[in-house]
């Protein structure tokens, strides 16, 4: 049996949009010259190369908006024109009235949307207790809520008297509240306006905070430095420069670190060696063994066999 090839030829145009619906899709795919394509082709072309299903959702999209958009604004010219024969200044003025109910209307929504107070708490990700809590309101208009225990540990022990989100400092008046709230619920914590006011007791934990950081990232710069020497130097040059440079240089980071903070230290290492490693779905190429020979190095730094 012989098929005609103007027959499958049919059921593929009939299967597919129309001309003028494939060239909004282009125009929006960003495709030039479609003009002058073909149907066939076109559709073809965003059949495999743009995802046509995604495109034809978002055309559907933008047409039920266009036609909600349509309908709202003949709604309401309908609403100005149901009175012909009143004066010009009553049919202003009815005008104006409905604008500042719709304008009221839409500050009255955006105002609840953001009086929608949090259910977790931003710094131990528990339930908020109800009874005693911090309500913090930000410029924006938003207001969040802290459970004053955790917030009132996280300032004593941070010293960092911000907003622990946005960074936004607390007031003087804030942190009096926080104490308040505190002696209400008979916490039997220290008082967070005192120990801002008395911020030389902080002094030496921030200069411990920032000297960690700052060995941090120059570690973290030896270990970008070997992941290039890997991928860019010759191998013989590569293990000269990670034996007689690289390694040594992280070591007496790594130790200084250990020293102050081993936590910290193991937590950075455990970091470094995914970091080497790369992402699991498309690991860092390791062509002469070279990217394992450092994980080793650092599995044996972190185990204190170096």
């Amino acid at each position: 049996v012989t098929v005609c090839p103007c027959v499958n030829y049919k059921m593929q145009t009939r299967s597919s949009p129309s001309l003028q619906t494939l060239h909004r899709l282009a125009h929006t795919a960003s495709i030039r010259g479609f003009e002058q394509m073909g149907k066939e082709a076109l559709y073809k072309t965003l059949r495999e190369n743009f995802d046509i299903n995604r495109l034809l959702r978002a055309e559907s999209r933008r047409t039920k908006i266009s036609e909600y958009s349509k309908k709202r604004k003949s709604s309401q010219e309908s609403v100005t024109v149901d009175f012909p024969n009143s004066p010009t200044t009553n049919s202003s003025s009815s005008t104006s009235s409905i604008d500042n109910n719709n304008s009221a209307d839409s500050l009255n929504r955006v105002k609840r949307a953001r009086i929608s107070l949090n259910k977790v708490d931003p710094i131990m990700f528990t339930p908020i207790d109800k009874k005693h809590v911090f309500k913090f309101s930000r410029p924006n208009g938003t207001v969040v809520r802290f459970n004053i225990g955790s917030l009132v540990d996280y300032l004593i022990s941070s010293g960092d008297f911000n907003d622990p989100e946005t960074r936004i400092p607390f007031s003087d008046e804030d942190l009096k509240e926080i104490d308040n709230i505190s002696r209400a619920a008979r916490l039997n914590k220290p008082s967070v306006l005192e120990a801002k006011n008395n911020s030389a007791s902080y002094n030496e934990a921030k200069f411990r905070r920032d000297a960690l950081l700052g060995l941090e990232r120059c570690a973290g710069e030896v270990i970008t430095d070997m992941l290039d020497i890997v991928e860019n130097c010759d191998p013989d040059d590569a293990q000269m420069q990670l034996v007689m440079r690289e390694f040594p240089t992280f070591l007496d980071y790594y130790r200084q670190i250990r020293d102050a903070e081993p936590e910290y230290a193991s937590k950075c290492i455990a970091h470094w060696r995914l970091f080497m490693q790369g992402p699991p779905n498309k690991p860092n190429k390791d062509k002469c063994g070279l990217i394992y020979v450092i994980c080793h190095f650092l599995r044996s730094v972190a185990d204190g066999h170096t």
